[in-house]
């Protein structure tokens, strides 16, 4: 398999995946790009930030910013009924598009978009974990940052596409020196628990939230090969 980047983010990179691109080939203000740092989500087209083929099962992901006038629709449908219920569909989406604002803003969150094979696949939020909710149940230290992933529910089955998701970001994210550990957070009955252990992540908690129980995932920078 390769990976490529095509995201300019200084000398950050360590993992010998890095492809530097000349500051005309992004339509984004290239310091404005780095992880968790406040970026636009509002041009008409965002470029790939990451590309990893999958020689094996012939499939290409690709991670981009999130652009708000064209995936905000394909991510009110992804979305359980449980959270779409109580607005109608305009509504939710503007409901977003507020949401999505605060976090093209934010210091320390970011958001992507995922398509397989140019088909949209999933949306991930990276947090900067000692400033999400989840530092409330166990201890975080700077270097970690959680992943947030919505799948299109046509595809949470087909675990090589979730597979090669994961093994995507693992590639992309470690290339940041900051980042020393990935964690994601899942509910006890979700399908991903097997798939995540096939990516390198291990049980680090499980933990009792107001609303749910969860199982805490950590992946460290030298699982990723």
């Amino acid at each position: 398999m390769s990976t490529s980047f095509n995201f300019p983010f200084a000398t950050a990179a360590t993992t010998g995946y890095f492809e530097a691109h000349p500051m005309s080939s992004s339509p984004l203000e290239i310091g404005r790009t780095m992880l968790c740092k406040p970026v636009s989500y509002a041009a008409i087209q965002q470029h790939p930030v990451c590309t990893k083929f999958f020689p094996l099962n012939q499939f290409t992901v690709k991670v981009r910013l999130l652009c708000l006038g064209t995936d905000l629709p394909v991510i009110y449908n992804w979305l359980p009924w449980r959270f779409t219920r109580f607005m109608k569909k305009d509504a939710h989406i503007r409901h977003l598009n507020e949401t999505y604002n605060c976090i093209a803003d934010s210091s320390s969150v970011q958001s992507f978009f995922v398509q397989v094979n140019e088909t949209a696949a999933a949306q991930v939020d990276i947090h900067h974990a000692i400033q999400d909710d989840i530092s409330a149940y166990y201890e975080a230290k700077p270097g970690d940052y959680r992943l947030q992933m919505l799948m299109d529910p046509e595809r949470e089955n087909n675990h090589e596409w979730t597979l090669g998701i994961l093994q995507t970001f693992q590639d992309f994210f470690f290339s940041f020196t900051e980042v020393e550990r990935l964690l994601i957070s899942l509910e006890e009955d979700s399908n991903l628990n097997c798939t995540l252990e096939k990516a390198g992540f291990t049980l680090e908690a499980q933990v009792i939230t107001p609303d749910k129980k969860v199982k805490l995932y950590r992946c460290g920078r030298k699982l990723v090969a």
